[in-house]
């Protein structure tokens, strides 16, 4: 059975993009490793086409605040019902929710994708907490490992590994303590590192307390 792999992220396969590193870990250490296709600069009509030569479509996405990135509602919009049984379509997300309770509403509009274009549900996959990735690579290390995991399991299963899916997707619900640990943090600025981080870079860090629309 082969398969590709979507990469529904704006910023495809560069440097900065976690859902870039996310595609390529996964399919690192196959034996045989899947095709990954960026729907950024590509023609979506074509490539909604393309994806119909394979059993198997994994979509590998970035969440932002609920919302699926346009381009990659677009590219649905594209995709026609297989006239062929036994295909599959599957999704791993990356968020910077710490939550993966925030998913479970695209979850169950991925399941219901699935049954509407006649493929087989393979699953989601949630990792929150994965907006850093890119940044400090080596905190990761062990989601990364998993996430590889994932992949070289898939290769020989076919299948999403429910072990694998339920560490990646912790914490579903942060706890009390987890709560007021954060708000701590939060609190005395150490939630801002990576953030701060950012604007420095892109030079716009002296007008992090504008007000344009005021």
């Amino acid at each position: 059975m082969n398969t590709i792999i979507i990469n529904g992220s704006p910023k495809g396969n560069g440097k900065n993009s976690n859902t870039s590193i996310i595609c390529k870990e996964f399919v690192r250490g196959m034996k045989i490793p899947c095709e990954i296709k960026c729907i950024a600069n590509s023609d979506i009509e074509e490539l909604a086409h393309y994806v119909e030569n394979y059993d198997t479509v994994i979509i590998i996405l970035p969440l932002y605040v609920h919302a699926m990135p346009g381009i990659l509602m677009k590219f649905i919009e594209h995709l026609r019902p297989s006239s062929i049984k036994g295909k599959s379509l599957g999704f791993i997300i990356q968020a910077g929710f710490i939550e993966t309770a925030q998913e479970k509403y695209v979850e169950r509009y991925f399941e219901s994708l699935a049954k509407q274009l006649n493929y087989n549900y393979l699953g989601t996959v949630s990792k929150g907490e994965a907006a850093a990735i890119y940044m400090f690579p080596k905190m990761f290390k062990k989601v990364l490992i998993k996430i590889n995991e994932l992949g070289r399991i898939y290769d020989e299963t076919h299948a999403f590994d429910p072990k694998l899916t339920k560490e990646l997707g912790k914490p579903y619900q942060l706890s009390k303590f987890q709560i007021r640990l954060y708000q701590f943090l939060c609190d005395i600025g150490l939630n801002n590192i990576g953030w701060h981080k950012v604007l420095k870079q892109n030079k716009v860090f002296d007008k992090r307390l504008d007000m344009p629309f005021l």
